[in-house]
C-alpha cells in the first residue's frame, strides 16, 4: 500500500517509486523531493497540491523526463521512463504550462500544429486535426487560426496551449498550474471547460496547483506535498474528515477560499 489513498487493485498508468530529487544550488545540495511513492490509475486526474517550493512541479516533470530523479524511479504503463526515448515519451504526453507557452512569431494554427509537423503528418491531416482540437477548446480555426498569440486574451492563449497538448491525442496530460495566471472570472470559466473536457476524454492527468478549492474541484484525488515530502493522498472527504496530520488540517482550512492568492 502506498500510503493513504493508494490505488490498491487498480492498474497504474503512472507510478512514482520512492522518487527523490536533489538539486545543486549555491554550492550546496537542495532536496526537492524525498522518496515520493504514488500511483495514478487510468483516466484519473490527480492534483499535486502544495505551497511554492513544495516539489509539485519537480514531481510532475519527472514523468516526461524534463527532470531526472536522483533516486527511486518513475514508471509509465509499467515501464521505467529512464528506459524510454525522451522524445518519443514526450510526444505521447500532453504538457500544458501557464500562459500556454506559445511561440509569439507563429499563428495559433502553427502553434497547435507543431507536433504534427514534427511527426511528418500530411498538411491535410494536420490541418484537419488542428481544426478539430481548436473547436474542442472553443476557438474555431476559421476565426482564430491565423491570429498571433498577442492578439489573444490570457484565457484564449491558455486554450491554445491545451489544444496543442491534445493534438496527438496523448493518453497522459500534464498541467503545470494552467490557470494560475488568469483573473478569477476567466479562471473559473476555464475550470468549467476543463471539467467538460475531462468528461469527454479518457485521459490520465496530473494537475499542479496551490489552490485547495481548484484541486478538490478538478481532481479525482489530491496529493499534498510539503518541502518535498508527500503528506497525504486522497479525496476531498479524506482531507476534510481524516487529515493525516495537524499540518494537513491547517493547510486545507487556511487555503480554503483563498483562490489564486497563495
Amino acid at each position: 500500500m502506498r500510503g493513504r489513498g493508494s490505488l490498491l487493485h487498480w492498474p497504474a498508468v503512472i507510478t512514482f517509486e520512492a522518487a527523490g530529487k536533489v538539486f545543486r544550488a549555491g554550492g550546496r545540495n537542495v532536496t526537492a523531493l524525498s522518496a515520493v511513492s504514488l500511483d495514478i490509475a487510468p483516466g484519473q486526474t490527480l492534483a499535486l497540491l502544495g505551497a511554492s517550493g513544495s516539489g509539485k512541479t519537480t514531481l510532475l516533470r519527472l514523468v516526461n523526463r524534463l527532470v531526472e530523479p536522483s533516486s527511486g524511479r518513475v514508471l509509465v504503463n509499467g515501464r521505467p521512463v529512464r528506459e524510454l526515448d525522451p522524445v518519443r515519451l514526450r510526444r505521447g504526453i500532453g504538457y500544458v504550462i501557464q500562459r500556454g507557452g506559445l511561440f509569439p512569431h507563429l499563428s495559433v494554427a502553427q502553434n497547435v500544429g507543431l507536433l504534427a509537423e514534427l511527426e511528418g503528418w500530411s498538411r491535410s491531416r494536420a490541418m484537419a486535426r488542428v481544426a478539430e482540437v481548436l473547436d474542442l477548446v472553443g476557438l474555431p480555426a476559421a476565426e482564430f487560426g491565423s491570429r498571433r498569440p498577442r492578439e489573444l486574451s490570457g484565457g484564449q492563449q491558455q486554450r491554445v496551449g491545451v489544444a496543442r497538448a491534445l493534438l496527438l491525442d496523448p493518453p497522459i496530460v500534464l498541467l503545470d498550474e494552467p490557470f494560475g495566471a488568469l483573473d478569477p472570472i476567466t479562471r473559473e470559466q476555464l475550470q468549467n471547460e476543463f471539467l467538460a473536457l475531462k468528461k469527454r476524454m479518457a485521459k490520465t492527468q496530473i494537475l499542479v496547483t496551490h489552490d485547495v478549492d481548484e484541486a478538490f474541484r478538478l481532481a479525482d484525488r489530491v496529493a499534498l506535498l510539503e518541502a518535498g515530502r508527500l503528506l497525504q493522498v486522497g479525496t476531498e472527504a479524506d482531507f476534510r474528515q481524516r487529515p493525516a496530520s495537524p499540518f494537513v488540517a491547517e493547510f486545507v482550512r487556511a487555503r480554503h477560499g483563498a483562490g489564486g492568492a497563495a
